[in-house]
């Protein structure tokens, strides 16, 4: 129910319920509750147990590598996390489907279900305690948090069963608009971290990973073309997005660092929106946003006790599906019904081509949320079949369209999961599972509870179904995305799971409000105040910003140019003001075996900022990923495949990646540049690496070496 008043916006009412409804809720809400147990059980027993012999049928072989590589295959780990999602599964399947057909009596159903809660509060608070042991070594949440989570979640439930957070009937038009502002500018501030330039990202980012992100965008400057003729591995569609403002407001790192920050707080706005239509309330939505983006924050940054701006994760892979998710919120709170399902498709289609990691559980999580709020008759499922299947092939339709007119191609699919697939069969990248009891699987139980309370409120027909959808949405994608962690399972990584756990936390929270101020219990339920808890823990997060990056500093920081940089650092400046080092990067082979300058010569770089410096010297890099990315002997060939078929005869190799390539590159007909001439053969090995050529900037610190195809000097 909704009630306006005069220049008021439509607030939510909880309705008053009747004894036939808090019988059916008791009912069902306990089935679910009495199910978790055996389908836990059932989903520990099928990891335990058919993980290692399903895992020679899902990974029958893995991709060899090339020297030096570090990499650690894990196919039984993979094949129990797959495993593990079908916990959720069997919990929506038996309340749904089992409990109806063995019902229980109401006092013996609430007994079990109590005991049940007992037992996951147990679990999770086994999980929190093992962060502080020595297994975990980074405190996430501090005693002092947990402790302040504990009283605000007391205090929330107190609040909620007066009745103080719900039933406000009317909402000024002027705050409507003033809360997002809010959200925005305060996102802004939080995020002016994000904003470095070349000779300030290695001191207040990740300067490492910043370059092999970034030059993926600097590839289409200069002519690749994402899903054809290069393979990117963090975002295939967001560097289209971005190349277009870098020609016009400077081809910089700060200029990239901008558009990655405009992205994040686009992002959180979406998220905003989400929480605005399932409250209805804009003050209520800001509440739950705020410890959501401070929360968010630490995905981005990792290091709660150092952060440093990293943009792989927030937002280069979850800016996709949560604008996807705000736009399956918007058209829940619109009533669904008849409005066209094809706007999902379309969306949910292009953030999988983005990022098949995170944007294949934004597609299957906006699935669910539409079957778990429609109804499910057969005419109503073939039209959103045939609605959200026409905007997936529009959603190709359109990356074909763009591709066809940079590279004449069509856009090749495979390619969006390259890069999933050789993490997979390699295992570069991976960490072994650091523990089973820990706050990991504390996300897990909020994806496996969001699900749980989305059918429990379909299965009723609650009538909010915003709220339904968003649930089912936050629990799927929030397992799907997991994925990411479960590979690279260090304890920084932890940190990516925040934003979509923080997104599921808000909508129990939501839950759990309404739930108390309904008044079915005299006392306030375990779930709820967990719910609570967990809502709380997070917000803490807002009282303690980065001091490091105070709003009133970022100013001064960004103008600096700090002394430090790694050593091993390839800062994303290209070195223009150091004569020698352009002509030797930039200088191929002619027919003559001289080396000349030739604007548009092909060049092969196998360093993390080859498109970067390609595109500022006036040549085209073809190696058809990050150069440093190049983890197999077959993405190498394929890069001095297309360095041949291109014309081209050169390539440059960092000295710190040459034990890596150097016998391959000779193996296929190349030399290296020595003081005394082009020479065959392994520096180290058959050449005596002082004797090999090779040069550095001031600015560009790894020192490269130049390559020629043997043939060229003939």
């Amino acid at each position: 129910m909704a009630s306006a008043g005069p220049g008021g916006a439509a607030v939510a009412v909880p309705r008053p319920r009747s004894r036939t409804d808090r019988a059916a809720t008791s009912d069902v809400e306990s089935a679910a509750w009495l199910w978790a147990l055996p389908c836990a059980l059932v989903t520990v027993a099928l990891v335990a147990w058919l993980g290692p012999p399903l895992s020679h049928v899902l990974y029958p072989t893995t991709l060899p590598v090339l020297p030096t590589v570090e990499h650690n295959p894990e196919p039984v780990e993979d094949t129990r996390f797959l495993l593990s999602l079908l916990g959720p599964v069997l919990l929506a399947v038996s309340v749904v489907w089992l409990a109806p057909r063995l019902p229980l009596p109401r006092r013996a159903g609430a007994m079990l279900a109590l005991g049940a809660q007992l037992l996951a509060l147990g679990v999770v608070v086994l999980c929190f305690a093992r962060q502080f042991g020595p297994s975990w070594r980074i405190e996430f949440f501090t005693p002092a948090q947990v402790a302040l989570g504990l009283a605000g979640a007391v205090a929330l439930a107190l609040l909620a069963r007066a009745g103080r957070l719900t039933g406000w009937r009317f909402e000024p038009r002027w705050l409507t608009w003033l809360a997002p502002l809010a959200a925005a500018l305060l996102t802004g501030v939080w995020f002016l971290s994000y904003l470095n330039t070349a000779q300030t990202i290695c001191s207040y980012g990740d300067c490492y990973n910043t370059a092999f992100m970034a030059d993926e965008t600097f590839a289409v400057l200069n002519g690749l073309t994402p899903l054809v003729n290069h393979t990117a591995a963090y975002g295939a569609l967001w560097p289209y997005v971005f190349a277009p403002f870098m020609l016009v407001l400077g081809k910089t790192l700060f200029v990239w660092t901008l558009l990655e920050w405009a992205l994040v707080v686009a992002m959180l706005l979406a998220l905003y929106g989400v929480l605005r239509r399932v409250t209805r309330s804009s003050l209520a939505a800001l509440a739950l946003f705020l410890p959501l983006m401070a929360f968010t924050y630490y995905a981005g940054s990792r290091d709660l006790h150092n952060p440093i701006a990293i943009y792989q994760q927030v937002p280069m892979r979850t800016a996709g599906p949560f604008l996807v998710a705000w736009l399956v919120a918007r058209r829940l709170h619109r009533g669904g019904g008849d409005a066209a399902v094809w706007p999902l498709g379309l969306a949910a289609g292009l953030a999988a081509l983005n990022n098949v990691d995170f944007g294949l559980a934004a597609l299957g999580a906006t699935v669910a949320a539409l079957l778990w709020t429609e109804p499910l008759t057969r005419a109503r499922l073939r039209r959103l079949t045939a609605g959200f299947g026409g905007g997936l092939l529009a959603a190709y339709a359109l990356v074909a369209l763009v591709t066809l007119i940079r590279a004449g191609a069509l856009p090749d699919p495979a390619k969006a999961f390259a890069f999933a697939r050789l993490y997979t069969q390699t295992g570069v990248g991976v960490w072994p599972l650091l523990r089973l009891f820990g706050l990991p699987l504390v996300a897990y139980l909020t994806y496996a509870a969001a699900i749980g309370v989305a059918t429990t409120r379909a299965r009723r027909g609650a009538p909010d179904r915003t709220l339904t959808g968003m649930l089912v949405w936050s629990g799927i994608f929030g397992l799907g995305s997991a994925a990411y962690y479960m590979g690279a399972t260090t304890i920084l990584a932890i940190a990516t799971l925040f934003p979509a756990w923080g997104l599921s936390l808000a909508l129990l929270a939501v839950v759990a409000v309404r739930q108390l101020a309904s008044r079915r219990e005299r006392l306030p339920g375990l779930p709820a105040l967990a719910a609570l808890f967990g809502i709380c823990l997070i917000a803490t997060f807002v009282f303690m910003p980065p001091a490091r990056f105070a709003p009133w500093t970022q100013a001064d920081r960004i103008r600096s140019a700090p002394e430090y940089a790694p050593p091993d650092a390839e800062p994303l400046a290209p070195p223009s003001a150091t004569p020698g080092f352009r002509r030797f990067v930039s200088a191929t082979v002619d027919a003559h075996g001289r080396l000349v300058v030739r604007h548009g010569a092909p060049v092969a770089f196998f360093t993390a900022t080859g498109h970067l410096l390609a595109d500022a010297y006036g040549i085209r890099d073809v190696v058809p990923y990050t150069g440093r990315s190049v983890f197999t002997a077959q993405q190498f060939d394929e890069a001095l495949a297309r360095l041949r078929a291109a014309g081209g005869n050169t390539v440059i190799v960092p000295s710190l990646i040459l034990p890596r390539v150097a016998r391959l590159l000779v193996e296929r007909g190349f030399r290296v540049l020595t003081r005394s001439g082009w020479r065959a053969g392994v520096p180290g090995a058959g050449i005596d690496a002082g004797d090999v050529v090779v040069m550095s900037a001031d600015v560009y610190p790894d020192e490269l070496t130049k390559w020629v195809d043997a043939r060229a000097l003939r």
